[in-house]
């Protein structure tokens, strides 16, 4: 399924061949088919074609089609998987279509016509899916690189079953999205769920976000790349589409370790990527540095980028832990306590020496807690200005309490957008708590690179640092507050949770915080249990990446252990796409046939840092 950007071609009703079926049969075949012919057009390799007649059984031979009508073309369409990650009707129809062919042929004339794919009749009726904007609505750009690096996760994907679609958007697809976008509803194309990798290797790139930038002209473009196309001439094509962000994965802390590391394959790759930085500075695009730590790497050559990043004045530096799957390797690469561990004291060292933030992700893995503590200022920011410092723990604004980081994040957002004067924020440094007050900056004109363009843009509310804070992502209580009240509907039963096991201090933390979990054990058996995704296996941990296969082994493993059965399982429902089902394609209705337990999503927001 891919966009339906050409004219459509009318689809005759088909008539059957009836030969040794019984008319119930192919009553219901037809009754199947005028639904499905409702939504769709044929394919034949891409071009659209029209049927005289649906044959059922073996039809008498005739030629396969293999010419197109006039004037068409092929189009190179993308796997529908891509798309039955957010929409499960597709699957459905495809299903359907699929087992209609196996009973008959379409024809057309006196050909066969063999259809191998379909097109949506009215994009407008798959036009109400929600977006932030037409950045979003467009979605990836390229799921093609141009670096092979060694520690890439998207390897660790081959074998599991994960699709691995390779498209470029097109221009002609840019304009059908266009179309069907709605500024005022905030809506779009249904969402393509292919991996966005190198955006620039789609020679169109550019030219695709000028075209956005002139529809949606104040909409925060952020762009990720690995740096190899960041010309000069791009540089600045890009600086006239303000508000943009940059985030640079340069994995390496000079143009030699890039090349071993990541395996350029454009010719001169690595001297561009690093040359890039201080134009992007020059150009006033703010941007952010992305690391990956690999064994074969010293982490001499992390600090080589980080101060080379401060030097630069880039946002901030975010260091990703390496993981790996069981299908990118026979045995571990490393031990990962003993390397996180490392690596984590390493940072902690350079905190100290340099003034750009970093930031560890997954987050949860070095912050313990779901306080709102300060992860760093943005350089040449209010914040930075005023005084607020690492690790600075957010008590209160303008003297109203505040206690967790989407909180605060909230409080500051609203400040900024709504509140004319200065904001007062109250920190606790250690055993001492100060008052520190950040000026209006709604119409300042003297802060300077790289704040200045963040104010401007708007990009500092979507990154989490408003008024140059670094709060990074975390768990809501109001998802805890949910998670309450689902528990007291089985007062009395045997409840069993699922966490991750990055996530299970902020899930404790929360519920102490609230005061509720005592409650939770006095109104029903409740029991905390970290989830592992075992489909993934190597030393993935993050919940986001659960299948529904994982909840089933992992109960049927827990109810061994016990020597009981939980009357329900509740987990977040982060693991879900919008269809409803994990990556896999399975809903959690499977885990209820497959043990006859009942299972309760938990509404929760994806945690993005």
């Amino acid at each position: 399924m891919t966009s339906h950007d050409e004219e459509t071609c009318p689809t005759t009703d088909p008539y059957f061949s009836i030969r040794n079926k019984s008319e119930l049969l192919t009553g219901l075949i037809q009754t199947q088919l005028e639904r499905i012919l409702r939504l769709i057009d044929l394919e034949v390799d891409g071009v659209s074609v029209e049927a005289d007649y649906f044959a059922l059984g073996d039809p008498i031979p005739v030629k396969a089609c293999t010419h197109y009508p006039p004037d068409s073309k092929p189009i190179r369409y993308e796997a529908i998987e891509s798309y039955t990650y957010t929409e499960g009707r597709l699957r459905i129809i495809k299903r359907d279509l699929e087992r209609i062919l196996g009973l008959g042929h379409f024809i057309q004339g006196n050909r066969i016509l063999n259809v191998n794919g379909f097109r949506l009749k009215d994009l407008q009726q798959w036009s109400n899916y929600p977006c932030n904007g037409m950045f979003e609505n467009v979605g990836s750009i390229s799921s093609y690189c141009n670096c092979d690096c060694e520690f890439c996760f998207e390897k660790g994907t081959k074998g599991l079953g994960i699709l691995l679609d390779r498209c470029q958007l097109s221009l002609r697809e840019l304009n059908t999205r266009i179309e069907c976008y709605s500024p005022e509803r905030k809506t779009g194309l249904l969402p393509s769920a292919r991996f966005s990798l190198e955006s620039f290797t789609n020679p169109k790139c550019v030219e695709i976000l000028e075209r956005i930038h002139e529809i949606s002209p104040g909409e925060v473009k952020s762009i990720t790349t690995n740096g190899s196309f960041l010309t000069e001439d791009n540089i600045v094509r890009l600086s006239r589409l303000h508000p943009i962000d940059i985030v640079v994965s340069m994995n390496s802390g000079s143009p030699g370790m890039r090349k071993l590391s990541m395996r350029d394959r454009r010719p001169g790759g690595d001297e561009t990527a690093f040359a890039a930085l201080p134009l992007l500075r020059k150009h006033d695009i703010p941007f952010l540095a992305s690391y990956v730590p690999w064994p074969t790497k010293p982490l001499s050559d992390l600090e080589d980028l980080v101060r080379y990043v401060d030097k630069c004045d880039g946002l901030f530096v975010r260091i990703c832990l390496p993981s790996w799957t069981r299908a990118a390797y026979g045995e571990a690469p490393f031990d990962t306590r003993t390397y996180w561990t490392e690596i984590g004291e390493r940072v902690k060292r350079l905190r100290s020496e340099v003034e750009t933030p970093i930031i560890m992700l997954p987050n949860m893995y070095e912050l313990l807690t779901m306080l709102p503590v300060v992860q760093g200022t943005i350089k040449h920011s209010p914040a930075a200005e005023t005084g607020i410092r690492f690790g600075d723990l957010i008590v209160a604004i303008d003297g109203e309490s505040v206690f967790t980081r989407p909180e605060v994040t909230n409080w500051l957002s609203s400040r900024f957008e709504t509140h004319n004067g200065p904001t007062i924020v109250t920190v606790m440094r250690g055993s001492e708590r100060i008052e520190i007050m950040i000026p209006d900056i709604k119409h300042r004109k003297d802060l300077r690179y790289p704040y200045r363009c963040l104010t401007v843009s708007g990009a500092n509310r979507r990154l989490g640092c408003t008024f140059g804070m670094l709060l990074v992502d975390g768990i809501q209580l109001s998802n805890l507050v949910k998670l309450k009240e689902i528990v007291e509907e089985y007062t009395g039963k045997r409840v069993l949770f699922y966490v991750s096991e990055l996530a299970e201090h902020h899930f404790l933390e929360g519920m102490s915080m609230l005061g509720e979990f005592a409650r939770f054990t006095e109104c029903c058996d409740f029991h905390i249990e970290k989830l592992v995704p075992r489909y993934w296996g190597g030393n993935v941990t993050v919940g986001d990446l659960w299948t529904v296969q994982d909840l089933i082994e992992q109960t049927r493993s827990w109810i061994e252990h016990h020597g009981v059965r939980p009357d329900v399982v509740i987990s977040p429902w982060t693991f879900l796409t919008p269809a409803g089902t994990d990556l896999l394609g399975n809903c959690p209705n499977d885990f209820e046939r497959a043990l006859d337990i009942e299972y309760r999503p938990l509404p929760c927001s994806q945690i993005s840092l």
